[in-house]
């Protein structure tokens, strides 16, 4: 049985979840289900290392040490039912319709209001992945002077009552205890995923790795979620990572 973590500051909880996974000195050691909730993070991350602007404002930011899914510790799975966990909780506490942009950005009306990074931990050193430091940031509300410049154009929030913080804290971590239960017996979030994708069926760019663009439409994902782009040369890919944009370059 896993514990709960509150702190008003800490330079990341996927950091602490990792470290905790880490100080474990077997698997078994490992506290499966421990939740860590933070009011601000001062070295918060993204994917690829980026940093992650988190604001001591009416956010949450949290992360769940969860157990391996399939023989690989399906860590792109995980990502996908925490992306649909998310869109529950808001949709139960906050109402509207939040939108789920690949592979982990949750948006509402046209901003994101949300990241999520899945990343595996070996506590063992033999490389296997031993656990999962599951790390989700929600932005409830615009910060009383606004986000980062850097981010401004992109950043929302699900503008909620911020009585209501602690509902919604309690709803995510029981949607994602319920859908990583499911998960765990083989039961796919991918249904729900597509449902509530922002991208399939529109144009995209794929961003590769020296930063340039190519454009595609987004086929569907598969069911290891996985994005089917076409491109305009007819050729298609299916991508398991890496990164995309809805606004296309002229």
């Amino acid at each position: 049985m896993g514990h709960y973590y509150e702190y008003e500051t800490i330079d990341s909880t996927n950091d602490e979840a990792k470290r905790l996974i880490a100080a474990s000195r077997t698997p078994a050691d490992i506290p499966f289900g421990t939740v860590i909730v933070a009011d601000e993070q001062t070295a918060g991350r993204g994917r690829f290392g980026r940093v992650f602007a988190s604001p001591a404002a009416d956010s949450v930011y949290m992360s769940f040490i969860l157990r391996p899914v399939g023989a690989a510790g399906d860590t792109p799975l995980v990502t996908v039912m925490a992306a649909v966990a998310v869109c529950e909780a808001i949709e139960a506490i906050a109402g509207g319709q939040p939108r789920i942009k690949w592979v982990n950005d949750i948006y509402s009306n046209e901003k994101k209001v949300c990241g999520i990074l899945a990343e595996g931990v070996s506590a063992s050193g033999s490389g296997a992945i031993d656990g999962i430091a599951l790390g989700i940031g929600v932005n409830i509300n615009v910060p009383q002077d606004g986000f980062p410049e850097e981010i401004r154009a992109i950043a929302g929030a699900v503008d909620m009552d911020p009585r209501d913080r602690r509902r919604f804290v309690a709803e995510l971590i029981a949607r994602v205890n319920a859908r990583y239960d499911e998960l765990s017996r083989g039961i796919s979030p991918i249904g729900a995923y597509r449902e509530r994708s922002l991208v399939i069926g529109k144009e995209i760019a794929v961003i590769r790795a020296d930063g340039t663009e190519a454009r595609a439409v987004a086929e569907g994902v598969a069911d290891d979620g996985s994005l089917l782009a076409r491109y305009a040369d007819g050729r298609s890919e299916f991508l398991h990572s890496g990164e995309i944009s809805l606004k296309i370059k002229k």
